[in-house]
């Protein structure tokens, strides 16, 4: 009986910790200077489709990829498998030096940093505290969402 009594008091202290982190969390978005705190929210998964930085440097993921794949069809046409094992491996490396050659990597890191950047500012024009992504979240105000404003954003980045 006193394990239970010990669990129930465990269960109401992990409550209210857990209570206490989400008020502090909330407390923390809010404007300090107009006592508002406004959250946004936007579509990762769609962004991440449809930034055009992204589908800049996807594309020519994409084209190498498929040069390879080509390739790699061509040769590997009669041979066993575990011949083709072996040639996907060294094919599979000469993607990833190609890719490395091309800069992509870097290049995604700078989509990476633009797409930040221009959440950034389209929270900043919109005056919002804070924006989290649309999958955590159940119901959110479509005024704030700004998916489409950084999707329009990232159009006009050269």
């Amino acid at each position: 009986m006193k394990q239970i009594k010990g669990w129930r008091l465990f269960t109401i202290i992990a409550l209210a910790v857990v209570l206490l982190g989400t008020f502090v969390f909330i407390g923390q978005a809010f404007d300090k200077d107009t006592n508002q705190g406004i959250i946004g929210y936007i579509d990762i998964m769609r962004v991440s489709s449809e930034f055009k930085p992204f589908i800049d440097v996807q594309t020519q993921i994409d084209v190498e990829t498929q040069k390879m794949q080509d390739k790699f069809d061509t040769e590997s046409k009669n041979m066993k498998d575990e011949a083709k094992q072996e040639l996907f491996v060294k094919y599979q490396n000469d993607l990833n030096k190609r890719i490395s050659d091309l800069n992509l990597d870097q290049k995604m890191q700078e989509a990476q940093q633009s797409l930040f950047n221009t959440i950034n500012k389209v929270a900043q024009e919109k005056g919002l505290s804070c924006v989290i992504d649309a999958g955590v979240i159940y119901y959110g105000n479509p005024a704030f969402d700004i998916t489409d404003a950084v999707i329009e954003a990232g159009a006009k980045i050269k």
